[in-house]
């Protein structure tokens, strides 16, 4: 193995200038809280960074979405777990990642990128967000196994907010997206039907 790398970094050569500077100009934007100069550079492309399609349509998963009559729905991703979860029976973070449906396949597609430990954090968000009651949780007798701590169950008021959608942002908990955070108020950001982001 360390041939391998030592191998390749004789190979190596230092980037030129110009893409030096573009990777510096995207991370900047990536970084900003205004992630719109990020995005339209993701759909509109950039030389020497084919990356950057790929990676939007994982971020644009984490966003709130309108619809074309302008109602508020969840993020894709909250949306895959809010459609696992059950309200009758309860589920660990184990079983809504392994669920067998095409809502299980999507989302599993999404963690590939993010890790499954994201899944758990998420639900834990969502179980301690304090405007909610949407999620309920309650201990496991196995504390020492992290996806298999807790288990979740959905409320009839997160059947509702699935089904219906938001009334306000601040209905779903917060989360961080590169330099920004889906569902605050102080960055009302929404993803549109055809892909771009726009201030509420």
């Amino acid at each position: 193995m360390d041939e391998v790398l030592l191998d390749r970094l004789d190979e190596s050569r230092p980037w030129p200038v110009e893409r030096y500077d573009r990777a510096v100009r995207l991370w900047e934007s990536y970084t900003d809280e205004d992630p719109l100069a990020f995005v339209e550079s993701c759909m509109a492309g950039v030389e020497g960074f084919p990356e950057l399609a790929p990676l939007w349509e994982l971020l644009s998963c984490f966003f709130p979405r309108t619809t074309t009559e302008g109602a508020l729905r969840l993020s894709r991703f909250d949306e895959l777990i809010l459609t696992i979860l059950s309200a009758e029976d309860y589920n660990t973070d184990v079983s809504v990642f392994c669920d067998k449906s095409q809502s299980g396949l999507d989302l599993r597609g999404i963690l590939s990128c993010t890790g499954d430990l994201f899944l758990e954090d998420r639900l834990s968000q969502w179980a301690r967000h304090a405007s909610s009651a949407f999620v309920e949780r309650a201990p496991r007798p196995n504390p020492g196994e992290v996806m298999k701590s807790f288990v979740y169950r959905l409320t009839e008021r997160g059947i509702r907010l699935r089904d219906e959608g938001l009334e306000q942002l601040t209905d779903a908990p917060g989360l961080p997206v590169a330099g920004t955070e889906a569902y605050a108020p102080s960055s009302p950001w929404s993803l549109l039907e055809d892909g771009r982001l726009a201030r509420l």
